[in-house]
């Protein structure tokens, strides 16, 4: 089984022939969409049809790339079609310095090291797994350029054999696991991550509060830090979980399917108060599912779910709720198997 992973590179080396590319592509991307846009066809036009018409325009006006070029009418019509999809045509604007890359083509591994454009490019990363190149990304975030790696990789068959982990999701507690068979608990207390993004949210809003061009430069410099430090707390949430369910020689991992959750729960809890709205519309349990996820496939783990209504309340043992939860998770899974 074949399955992709994204690796990010820093880019070390300086190269002035980026930042032209991708003020170029996004003044391009911006010239296209509005004219996709102004048709107001029902059936989009093709990324053939639109190279066949705007090719040499396109090269000629803005000095791209051929292959380049060829991935911008890809962009901005897989833009469309997923406007159209999810039913909310508007005109798309593009302001991020992203560019898209095609293996072998926009860049390519050499004897002297990899090369993009026809550049030789430096690079930091940690290891990089064996597999197969393919079409990836290079961004620019905060001052620094990166490639954002698409590698294609085998994956092993997941484990016949073994128990089921059983996880109650939380906002107290990131995470409460438990095993059925051994009775051991493993606790990811929520404290630390609320207490940080908290103090984001209210460092930010002060800063608005004042107005000055100087707090418009500090906003600037704090977006993404709350973004950031979710992600890092739940990477590491979602490594122990993996870790425990390694040793204690598990199949699989059972979550609570949360599937439309806060669209649910914010219409049955309109007199909450704003404060708890925000933190329950915040809760990043998606997130946390998604790493556990592609963490658990890469050690033969597979990952379930299971319907999460009254996970909680299901037991008659007196016990701490989340605990009961995440038993109740597991044997709701074991029921599904049999």
């Amino acid at each position: 089984m074949k399955v992709l992973r994204t690796y990010k590179l820093k880019i070390t080396s300086d190269h002035p022939k980026f930042s032209q590319y991708a003020e170029s592509y996004k003044e391009a991307a911006n010239w296209l969409s509005y004219v996709v846009f102004k048709r107001k066809k029902k059936k989009i036009n093709t990324p053939s049809q639109l190279s066949k018409e705007f090719y040499g325009t396109v090269r000629e006006k803005f000095n791209l790339p051929s292959q380049l070029t060829c991935s911008l009418f890809r962009h901005v019509v897989g833009t469309y079609r997923s406007m159209k999809s999810n039913k909310n045509r508007s005109l798309a604007t593009y302001n991020k310095a992203s560019l898209p890359l095609c293996w072998k083509r926009d860049f390519n591994i050499r004897k002297k090291g990899m090369s993009i454009w026809g550049e030789l490019v430096s690079y930091k990363s940690q290891s990089l797994p064996e597999g197969k190149w393919s079409d990836s990304k290079l961004k620019f975030s905060k001052g620094q350029w990166w490639l954002c790696l698409t590698i294609e990789i085998d994956q092993v068959e997941p484990k016949v054999e073994g128990g089921i982990i059983g996880v109650d999701r939380g906002q107290k507690n990131i995470l409460v696991a438990i095993d059925p068979k051994s009775n051991k608990t493993l606790y990811i207390k929520g404290g630390e991550l609320n207490h940080k993004r908290l103090c984001i949210r209210q460092t930010r809003a002060k800063v608005a509060s004042v107005g000055t061009r100087s707090a418009h430069r500090l906003l600037k410099r704090l977006s993404g830090r709350e973004k950031a430090v979710t992600q890092n707390i739940l990477h590491i949430a979602s490594k122990q979980l993996v870790s425990f369910a390694s040793l204690n020689d598990a199949r699989a991992i059972t979550l609570e399917k949360l599937t439309g959750f806060k669209q649910k729960f914010s219409k049955e809890n309109k007199k909450q108060h704003h404060k708890q709205r925000a933190r329950n519309n915040r809760w990043p349990y998606f997130m946390l599912e998604f790493f556990v996820t592609y963490k658990a496939n890469f050690v033969r783990i597979t990952v379930d779910n299971v319907p999460a209504k009254n996970t909680s309340r299901g037991c008659k043992f007196t016990d701490n709720a989340d605990r009961v939860g995440a038993k109740n998770v597991a044997l709701r899974s074991l029921l599904q198997r049999c």
